[in-house]
């Protein structure tokens, strides 16, 4: 193994390691309260390392959330394809589900920073959330536009408004999960009580949107 193939993994392994701790940080402190040296820290690294990598507290907040997005811009284009049938469409609305709620879980940080974070409001963001969480959503408004044309559900149903009460209720079950652990003892961290949860969701949504054909 050569010297510049050993220097790529070491920078990229640092990469790596600023991107985890700042998850953490950023979860903590906010992006205002957080600092360089509290992520620097973090991460066991040379404060130096963060400018050289990001280029600053904001490029590596803006690498960190282009990141997340585009791992939830790839889970939808995966799965939601044009749906074929009722059972289709119901198989690929679960599948999707699953991913998201599981990744409520298993990136509670980054969830955390994103319901907290007003990205839409910081100029610098602007092009990630484009690029990322905006095709995301368009990825789920495009699906209902199929199976509405594929008389799966009702024509009187605007595909951008079932795509907002889909995501925000999905959203919203993600950002209280550890409030439902307390009160109710259940959470979505729970792999059945996720499923129940999200057969839960599909029955609603198909039922409401399908004008009882489902």
């Amino acid at each position: 193994m050569g010297k510049a193939h050993k220097r790529a993994e070491t920078e990229t392994d640092t990469r790596e390691k600023l991107l985890r701790a700042s998850a953490h940080v950023f979860a903590e402190k906010g992006f205002g309260g957080a600092t360089v040296k509290a992520i620097a820290d973090e991460a066991g690294c040379n404060i130096s390392l963060i400018s050289y990598h990001f280029d600053g507290k904001e490029g590596l907040f803006k690498a960190l959330v282009e990141r997340f997005g585009r791992e939830r811009l790839r889970d939808a284009e995966n799965v939601l394809y044009p749906p074929e049938s009722m059972e289709d469409m119901r198989a690929r609305l679960r599948l999707w589900m699953q991913q998201f709620l599981l990744c409520q879980v298993q990136e509670d940080h980054l969830c955390d920073i994103l319901n907290r974070e007003n990205i839409l409001g910081e100029e610098f963001l602007w092009d990630v959330f484009q690029e990322t969480f905006l095709k995301a959503f368009h990825a789920i408004v495009k699906f209902f536009e199929a199976a509405r044309k594929k008389g799966l559900i009702r024509k009187d149903v605007d595909p951008i408004s079932a795509t907002t009460m889909l995501f925000g209720s999905l959203n919203h079950v993600g950002r209280h999960q550890k409030i439902q652990q307390k009160v109710y003892r259940v959470s979505i961290a729970q792999e059945k009580y996720r499923a129940q949860v999200i057969e839960q969701f599909l029955n609603i949504i198909i039922s409401g949107i399908s004008g009882g054909n489902a």
